[in-house]
């Protein structure tokens, strides 16, 4: 099989660029994971690079699972050797292997978004304050914030500008002792955990600097300083560092996400090769030219010129409608006016809005002209209570430090345990320092 032979020239040149540093700035279905696969199965069948020696960054788990299925196509049996994952994923095989070094048991717990929030209204509570008052949600945002910039508590206090500032480094302080005495990890400190490690232990930071060879990061636009770090960290001897991604398609700076990544590239790696895609695959040229006029305004970007040999395409059309409930019903009459031409069976169109609660009128709308839909959501399976319940108890059983699990569970299924009980309980633990588990056990 001919790794290139279904490669444009742009994308067979992004393959064949192995050595140093390589920037490839992808337009939107442009054909980026092809690209990636496709270097991964070069390097491993003409290179004759250990897919051992190969490390490949994704954002989420489900692009991870979606680039092992197209590399078991391209280099079957090779698969299983490769690093594949998303940054969490492999901060937390790196800890639990080598985080001794600085600490963390191998034992440890990754807390998820409701159980670092439950720390939280503990950390707001044992430093005296209200969790009414200061709002969960935003200290942990501003927690997160804080970690994805590499600050630690006394670095965030020392820094606070605000009474308000002043307050969340007292609650951060209190929150990662919270989570020390549980032996948990929250997924920023899965991140900031492993820069320290690199940071104080040569051994390890040899160890993988040693092993990876080639490192290859997808969605890079959406990497915050602590994710850029690690990757200067691992690819600093070899600097074999292939990142791929758009400024044009960043989504995630509400999540620490720093676009000034893709843009320093070339200053951090001045010998670094770019690499340009910008057919289209996907899209009519109405809609990328369209697209392309909107996004040209935005002033921090790298100057692509998209284009497509797709066809022109349909007009876009942009309706301003009175009030929500007429732009409902402009939505619906879209649709049955499709339907009713034959252009579109009811299957074929997707109504996507900004926010859940604009949901409310277009399904009035739909339902009183009798229109059949389907809602796209519901709760994940790792999110339902009975499933959560269930790995508290397991958590709690591998580590019988965890509170939050403990907390969780400690009245599920209903034991006639009230809150009163569980306070003094929390307070007869905290004031002999002693965990909750041996408190009960006492």
């Amino acid at each position: 099989m001919d790794i290139l032979a279904e490669l444009n020239p742009k994308q067979q040149e992004a393959v064949e660029a192995i050595d140093g540093p390589v920037l490839i700035l992808a337009g939107p279905g442009s054909g980026k994971t092809r690209v990636i696969t496709h270097r991964i199965a070069y390097l491993i069948k003409v290179c004759g690079v250990s897919p051992h020696r190969i490390m490949a960054v994704t954002f989420t788990n489900k692009a991870a699972r979606e680039m092992e299925d197209r590399l078991n196509k391209l280099v079957a049996g090779s698969v299983r050797e490769l690093a594949i994952g998303t940054f969490h994923a492999i901060c937390a095989r790196i800890l639990r292997q080598d985080g001794k070094a600085i600490g963390v048991d191998r034992s440890f717990v990754i807390y998820d978004r409701d159980d670092q929030l439950s720390l939280v209204k503990n950390a707001i509570k044992e430093v005296g304050l209200d969790p009414k008052q200061y709002a969960p949600a935003a200290i942990l945002s501003a927690l997160s914030n804080a970690k994805s910039l590499m600050m630690a508590p006394a670095d965030y206090i020392g820094h606070s500008s605000s009474h308000y500032e002043e307050i969340v480094g007292r609650i951060y302080q209190q929150y990662q002792r919270l989570l020390e005495h549980g032996n948990a990890l929250d997924f920023d400190d899965l991140l900031l955990k492993a820069v320290q490690l690199f940071n104080s232990s040569e051994g390890a930071l040899n160890k993988y600097q040693n092993r990876y060879l080639h490192i290859m990061v997808d969605e890079f636009q959406d990497t915050n300083m602590v994710q850029y770090q690690l990757v200067k960290q691992i690819g600093g001897r070899y600097r074999n560092i292939c990142v791929v991604g758009d400024p044009d398609q960043s989504i995630y700076s509400w999540r620490s996400a720093d676009l000034r990544n893709i843009l320093s590239f070339e200053k951090d790696y001045p010998e670094a090769r770019v690499v340009l895609l910008e057919q289209n695959y996907r899209s009519t040229k109405a809609i990328l030219e369209t697209a392309s006029e909107i996004i040209s305004a935005n002033e921090q970007r790298k100057p692509k010129e998209l284009w497509t040999d797709n066809e022109i395409g349909e007009k876009i059309n942009v309706i301003e409608a009175y009030n929500e409930q007429e732009e409902a019903q402009i939505v619906v009459r879209e649709i049955e006016r499709l339907v009713e031409k034959g252009r579109a069976h009811l299957s074929d169109c997707a109504v996507m809005y900004r926010t859940n609660a604009q949901s409310r009128v277009l399904e009035e709308a739909f339902i009183r002209y009798g229109t059949p839909y389907r809602l796209v959501a519901g709760t994940r399976f790792y999110e339902r209570r009975e499933v959560k319940d269930i790995i508290a108890y397991l958590r709690l059983i591998q580590n019988p430090g965890d509170s939050v699990s403990l907390m969780r569970v400690i009245n599920t299924p209903q034991r006639g345990i009230g809150e009163r009980s569980i306070s003094q309980l929390d307070a007869w633990a905290r004031s002999r320092g002693i965990l909750h588990i041996e408190a009960l056990q006492t």
